[in-house]
């Protein structure tokens, strides 16, 4: 009797314990450290002259150039866990929709892959300068899209001339081009050293949990380029949306679990990623779990943002 109680005390203790996904937490996001500031650039080339509606007809302004530090995307292995915030947001013990390597065959483990949901929050630091049509938040756990390759193939029909062998091959092109710090607009199909930026979902055949999370992150932005949610910034007077992205556009620096230097889309994370895949805990976050700090190429007419 004794021995049968000892067991149900055990089981009890062990269905009760906290999730492995509540336990983990972090330093949240401190744009003071955790922004490259020098990266900015701020850069005043001249004047500019936007129409407007009559009776103003024209206006006259200042043309600015400068890299805005504009977007947090967090890549996580557990469901509803903020590296942004670093800790859990809702969800219950059973969200786990995140995983950190996933095989489809668990005997071959040359297949495993990685999968990490995504959220993204905008970043208003520099708001006034050149503000643009950019809009709120983006959990992946509720896209459906982002869980299922089938059913994001909707949103990217042309999934199907890109995703196969020979157009990943292709991206090896785009790889030397990111790595020497140039990353190919006219390849949007390719994330560099990423592979491929379809399909536009968490699943990444990768099992380097850094490379994976860069690539998925990669493919976040993509993804908000494509619905709308992001607005090209280089007409000067306004913007416009680019559901093809345009990668040169944009770079970035990893946050969390520790701070690296800014990096074009698609450099190699063998060039910045020791340290970034703890056993536990890195200097500033949760193991798996990553914050990426995106910059976005501006350049406007200050009169007509």
């Amino acid at each position: 009797m004794q021995h049968s109680v000892s067991r149900f005390l055990v089981i009890c203790l062990l269905l009760l314990a906290p999730s492995p996904s509540l336990a983990k937490s972090g330093t949240s996001f401190n744009p003071i450290t955790d922004i490259h500031w020098g990266e900015i650039d701020f850069t005043i080339e001249g004047v500019c002259f936007c129409p407007r509606p009559p009776p103003v007809f024209m206006e006259t302004g200042i043309i600015v150039s400068y890299w805005e530090p504009f977007l947090l995307l967090d890549t996580s292995s557990i469901a509803f866990y903020s590296a942004m915030l670093g800790s859990s947001v809702g969800g219950t013990l059973t969200d786990e929709l995140g995983g950190k390597n996933k095989s489809s065959d668990a005997v071959d483990i040359a297949n495993e892959s990685t999968f990490a949901q995504s959220h993204a929050f905008l970043l208003p630091l520099m708001a006034g300068i050149c503000d643009r049509n950019d809009y709120g938040t983006w959990w992946s756990e509720y896209d459906a899209m982002w869980q299922n390759d089938e059913l994001a193939a909707l949103l990217t029909p042309e999934v199907s001339l890109f995703a196969n062998k020979a157009m990943v091959m292709a991206c090896m092109a785009d790889a030397i081009a990111a790595n020497a710090g140039w990353p190919l607009d006219a390849m949007p199909w390719c994330v560099g050293s990423g592979g491929s930026a379809y399909p536009m979902t968490g699943h990444v055949d990768n099992d380097n949990i850094v490379q994976a999370n860069a690539t998925a992150a990669y493919r976040m932005l993509y993804k908000l380029n494509r619905i709308g949610m992001i607005c090209d910034p280089f007409p000067l007077c306004g913007c416009f949306q680019t559901p093809v992205w345009i990668k040169s556009h944009y770079k970035m620096n990893v946050a969390r679990p520790d701070i690296r230097d800014v990096y074009p889309i698609g450099r190699a994370t063998s060039t910045y990623d020791s340290g970034l895949n703890p056993p536990y805990m890195g200097a500033q976050g949760s193991n798996d779990e990553f914050l990426w700090v995106v910059y976005r190429m501006q350049r406007c007419c200050t009169c007509c943002e």
